[in-house]
């Protein structure tokens, strides 16, 4: 099941198309877009349906006219939304574009035409994935060469941005970070113990469950499906508890929305990500955050300390 979308705001335009994920050995198809918010960057081919066009129609007369390749079948539908900050309006102010994509998984026949179609492309290209970020190429080219593609807050938490995920970062952007406390019918929390192998809070106490925002999602969509991968618990609200940023050279570098569920599911989860799962009374676990704040995560201790006073 695909991620709803939502909206904000500060968006400035909203566009809505379909686009074929065409891809051989270690290369993707893409065009070189002439005009709009994406000009200069690589592309799906791919566009905005016409009148009663199905989605398949739509991309199908997209691949003649900006590849000149025929479409053989598409597959594998999704719908993804992100939200793209980095190109300027007439006006001279930044824009920020909710960008709403059907994508399909194409097979084509033909070789590709590097003559562009006169309106949004200036020719199709087959190139390499290894070569392709976000400097160079739209998110939707990235989520099709299959890369995690993270959503982005500026200085307002506001998703304007998209970056792919372990790249850094533009100072005036931060990584969204979603997290779940978990508690039991008791009022007891459960939380999970980081894995010792991994690079960053190795064996530290932290929350019931947590990661990136990814494209297109809420932070409460996020912590729900973190929740459910993490902990393979399945809820469908959750109730917001606070936010906090972790730092770098006293600067914020990125801002955790967390969020409480209760439940009583049995828990599963993978020994290579989590250590253990210990539950803790409230009173308990403010006590031990107080005696021994070197074993829990900076962020979790802040929000959990300031959430339950």
């Amino acid at each position: 099941m695909e991620k709803p979308a939502f909206s904000h705001s500060f968006v400035t335009r909203s566009h809505k198309g379909v686009y074929g994920v065409i891809r051989k050995n270690n290369q993707i198809l893409v065009i070189r877009k002439a005009r709009g918010p994406y000009t200069g960057l690589y592309d799906l081919p791919g566009g905005s349906p016409e009148d009663n066009e199905t989605p398949e129609q739509t991309l199908a007369r997209e691949i003649k006219e900006e590849t000149n390749c025929n479409l053989i079948s598409c597959t594998n539908k999704r719908e993804k939304t992100i939200f793209f900050s980095q190109f300027t309006k007439e006006s001279g102010k930044t824009g920020c574009l909710q960008h709403t994509g059907i994508l399909f998984d194409a097979i084509i026949s033909g070789e590709p035409t590097t003559q562009g179609d006169g309106l949004d492309s200036n020719g199709a290209v087959w190139v390499d994935i290894d070569t392709l970020s976000s400097q160079n190429a739209t998110p939707f080219v990235l989520i099709g060469c299959g890369k995690e593609v993270i959503s982005l807050a500026n200085d307002e938490d506001y998703p304007v941005d998209v970056a792919v995920r372990g790249v850094p970062v533009p100072e005036n952007r931060h990584p969204m970070i979603a997290a779940i406390f978990l508690f039991n019918s008791k009022g007891n929390i459960i939380l999970q113990r980081i894995a010792l192998t991994k690079k960053t809070d190795a064996g530290k106490w932290s929350y019931s469950a947590g990661g990136h925002v990814d494209a297109g999602e809420s932070y409460e969509v996020a912590a729900l499906r973190e929740l459910n991968e993490e902990m393979g618990i399945k809820a469908t609200t959750a109730t917001f508890v606070g936010k906090d940023y972790t730092f770098r050279d006293g600067k914020p570098r990125a801002c955790h929305n967390v969020f409480k569920v209760i439940s009583d599911d049995p828990i599963t989860f993978d020994p290579s990500e989590v250590a253990e799962i210990h539950e803790f009374s409230i009173p308990e676990l403010k006590q031990k955050i107080q005696d021994h704040p070197e074993q829990f995560k900076d962020v979790f201790a802040r929000i959990f300390m300031t959430a339950f006073k």
